[in-house]
């Protein structure tokens, strides 16, 4: 189409281009606010129905993460978890050995704590933040132990 023939060239002058009362099709309250708005709520079929919308990077996050969240999160491995993990730094040859009996520093692996779910039947000395008393408890019965800064319930 060419330029002449377009509708808005024949509203020069003319306040509202044909949508009748002043401020319909002004700003962003027509199409229902600018950019990804709405993606949520209004303009939700447009976000599952089309390409572009429906990969789920352009959906965005929802809420936020406090800071004091942030500083709480810190990672935790179960008595059971630790035997399998025990099994591959022997498979890697990373095992070290204290007295004749394995040790593994979780600090150094990057867990902050020790849980007592699951069992552990081998002795092992075990360097770890913090540890629960059941977790403390089974590896004692075990024949091993732990070195703490503390420890704590859960």
């Amino acid at each position: 189409m060419t330029t002449g023939q377009r509708k808005v060239r024949h509203q020069r002058g003319s306040r509202t281009h044909g949508w009748g009362t002043s401020g319909q099709h002004r700003g962003s309250g027509m199409r229902g606010g600018f950019g990804r708005a709405g993606r949520y709520r209004h303009k939700r079929s447009r976000l599952i129905r089309t390409k572009e919308y429906s990969d789920m990077r352009y959906a965005g996050k929802k809420g936020f993460i406090s800071v004091a969240q942030k500083q709480r999160r810190e990672r935790a491995i179960n008595l059971i978890q630790l035997t399998g993990l025990i099994a591959a730094l022997t498979r890697e040859n990373r095992l070290k050995t204290e007295n004749n009996m394995p040790m593994v520093d979780l600090q150094e692996l990057g867990y902050a704590k020790l849980l007592g779910t699951g069992s552990i039947s081998q002795a092992v000395r075990v360097k770890v933040g913090r540890c629960s008393e059941s977790a403390l408890r089974k590896l004692k019965e075990a024949g091993g132990d732990a070195m703490t800064e503390k420890t704590s319930e859960n």
